[in-house]
């Protein structure tokens, strides 16, 4: 069985080790290297650059607990976003179907500075956005959305919510419209099939989304860099900082590490509270 497995999965294996592992591993062994003035850095093995992290609440509090805030809400946007969108694409068939699939797939086809770039003039002061807000009598003044968290998980959402669309389209389809139809036939209301019936049904397609939307969310550093303020302390960002402005790569390298290692136990985490959430409806079913 091996035999017949292994061939074709040496060119993505092989890919996996050069351009993931091997990089990967430099960066950890990176991580324990020293910083010293006169040199770009010397050959150690020491913790530091994980204790100045690790141990300084600034960093812990405004660094990987802001992080974590801004992507868990940007992904929670996407996600109420994403279904009522889903369901309606699942929906139509022929050309309108290809048009809304094109649509929902803009984001991800267009250069990722040139995207950020086009929405600068929407978030711009006498922008788009505003002058839309205040036509419709939102609010009454321009808003700033340039150089702000808002507009940074504004622009989350809309680079992540496709990703999740695209998730819980396969998991809808494989979904029977009778069991939505019979649901409505003996009384239940729209929002009640939703919850009971294809909400449980769409979960592995929920995760496998958020796995993709809260990783990019939590690492995102182009981002806040160009759309954010000075101050914005989204760990990819300030990785980005310390390695190539302040030159401190041994430091730069051990925030990668809590970084990745930070986003793995997170996913876990959502991944074991999926599996129980299945499981329970798995039973209730039963």
């Amino acid at each position: 069985m091996l035999r017949r497995v292994l061939p074709p999965l040496l060119p993505a294996l092989l890919a996996l080790l050069i351009f993931v592992a091997l990089p990967m591993l430099w960066v950890v062994r990176t991580s324990f290297n020293e910083l010293v003035d006169g040199a770009y850095m010397v050959e150690a093995l020491s913790l530091d650059n994980y204790t100045r992290f690790l141990g300084n609440p600034w960093y812990l509090v405004n660094t990987l607990w802001f992080s974590v805030r801004i992507a868990l809400l940007a992904t929670a946007i996407s996600v109420i976003c994403a279904y009522p969108v889903a369901l309606y694409i699942a929906g139509t068939r022929g050309l309108l179907r290809n048009v809304l699939m094109s649509l929902v797939m803009a984001p991800l086809l267009i250069g990722l500075v040139t995207l950020v770039y086009g929405w600068i003039v929407i978030f711009r002061g006498g922008g788009l956005l505003n002058s839309l807000m205040i036509a419709l009598h939102v609010y009454d003044e321009p808003v700033r959305y340039m150089w702000n968290i808002k507009g940074v998980v504004i622009l989350l959402v809309y680079i992540g919510a496709p990703y999740i669309v695209l998730s819980l389209l396969d998991s809808i389809e494989k979904i029977s419209p009778y069991l939505v139809e019979a649901a409505r036939n003996v009384g239940a209301s729209r929002w009640t099939a939703f919850w009971k019936i294809v909400f449980p049904l769409t979960m592995p397609g929920l995760y496998a989304g958020l796995v993709i939307v809260f990783s990019l969310n939590f690492a995102a550093f182009a981002v806040p860099l160009m759309v954010g303020d000075s101050k914005t302390q989204m760990i990819g960002l300030v990785i980005y900082r310390e390695a190539l402005l302040n030159n401190d790569l041994p430091f730069a390298s051990a925030l990668s590490v809590i970084m990745v290692a930070a986003n793995t136990l997170i996913l876990l985490g959502m991944g074991a509270l999926f599996g129980r959430l299945i499981l329970n409806k798995l039973e209730v079913k039963q």
